[in-house]
């Protein structure tokens, strides 16, 4: 089946200003990843069902918790739906809206440059499901920063929470198996790329060197 104009234009457009600063495409896909080891920021055009167009989120994905696909643990929306109307219109427009994606991917990469603007960030932020995806994100960076008893009092914050569906129940054996590791930072950091590292291949993301990461 042909890519439809409105498709190749997402594309080109996408690939003119993203490509020059290491953001790449998700295989074939309308999503671009800035891939940063510990974090991936992703860009996504997102199609609508029987329309033509697009519209923009953008948001950061951790890589410190094992699964296999992507989620926005910080981002937005960043635009409303853009309708593809002729190929003059919409290639201006998307030029608007890829800059902004751009834009938008750069403060995120400069929010999470170093371990201690990443806490800065982190720890400031308001998470969907705050008192356990939060907490959790919180508690890794902060064990990342040698601070284990601030990483210790955010996963006991997760373990207060009444926990009974199947992925809570993992979610908290995975915080028990983590505060143990903080009795010796080296180790925690050292099991923190290991998690890294098996999650970036169950995502399909490229082999990365984590020497002196931390």
């Amino acid at each position: 089946m042909p890519t439809p104009i409105h498709s190749k234009i997402i594309n080109k457009v996408a690939r003119n200003i993203l490509k020059e600063h290491g953001i790449e495409r998700k295989g074939q896909s309308r999503t671009w990843l800035d891939d940063q080891y510990w974090f991936t920021t992703i860009i996504e055009f997102q199609p609508f069902k029987d329309r033509q167009g697009t519209c923009l989120n953008v948001g950061v994905n951790f890589h410190w918790y094992e699964k296999e696909y992507f989620s926005f643990d910080i981002g937005n929306r960043e635009s409303k739906f853009i309708d593809f109307e002729n190929e003059e219109q919409f290639e201006i427009e998307m030029n608007s809206l890829v800059e902004l994606a751009l834009k938008r991917t750069l403060e995120l990469r400069e929010n999470l440059s170093d371990l201690k603007t990443g806490k800065n960030t982190i720890l400031n932020h308001e998470f969907a499901s705050d008192s356990l995806w939060g907490n959790y994100h919180r508690a890794i960076i902060s064990g990342l920063n040698n601070e284990p008893k601030k990483s210790e009092q955010y996963f006991n914050l997760i373990l207060k929470n009444e926990l009974k569906y199947d992925w809570e129940l993992e979610l908290k054996q995975r915080v028990e198996n983590l505060k143990t590791e903080l009795n010796n930072i080296s180790n925690f950091k050292k099991r923190a790329d290991e998690i890294i590292e098996k999650t970036r291949n169950e995502k399909k993301l490229k082999k990365a060197d984590i020497k002196n990461v931390w």
